[in-house]
């Protein structure tokens, strides 16, 4: 009944939106921006797109940005992320690079050393999910190799 609910909420939601909850927002956006029905299928099936849907009714402009999408995937995907940097490479990371707009050059060891400072401090480990991603955010915010290469923070 809950599914059908936000199923229902999402589907009459959905006229009042430029951006497609399902196709635009959410996991399942930041994992496939080019690939719609895989977008709604990893949507509906990480949370029945609630998310998704969230995001679209709290502010629209979350949904279409590369911006909004790398601190989603960050958010959503941390601790695979946390770990793909350091081995510079996998899936995840892979998405994030997509994500960003990366133009296919390696800055794997670029972000790997900058990650590794991060871990460093001692206030890290002992940080929320949400304080953690953040942090991960605002390095790659800031991480010349990331300017350099990526169009999402230009």
């Amino acid at each position: 009944m809950k599914k059908v609910l936000i199923l229902a909420i999402g589907v009459f939601s959905l006229n009042s939106f430029a951006a497609n909850p399902y196709t635009d927002c959410g996991i399942g956006a930041a994992l496939f921006p080019n690939t719609s029905w895989a977008a709604v299928t990893s949507n509906v099936t990480w949370d029945a797109g609630t998310t998704a849907v969230i995001s679209a009714t709290a502010s629209e402009d979350t949904c279409s940005g590369g911006e909004a999408q790398t601190a989603m995937l960050i958010h959503d995907k941390l601790e695979n992320l946390e770990t793909e940097i350091m081995i510079g490479g996998g899936d995840v990371y892979a998405s994030l690079s997509s994500t960003m707009g990366c133009n296919g050059e390696d800055i794997s060891n670029e972000l790997k050393a900058s990650y590794a400072s991060v871990l460093s401090k001692k206030s890290y480990a002992s940080d929320s999910r949400v304080q953690k991603s953040e942090v991960l955010y605002t390095m790659l915010k800031n991480n010349d190799a990331v300017q350099k290469h990526c169009s999402v923070f230009s």
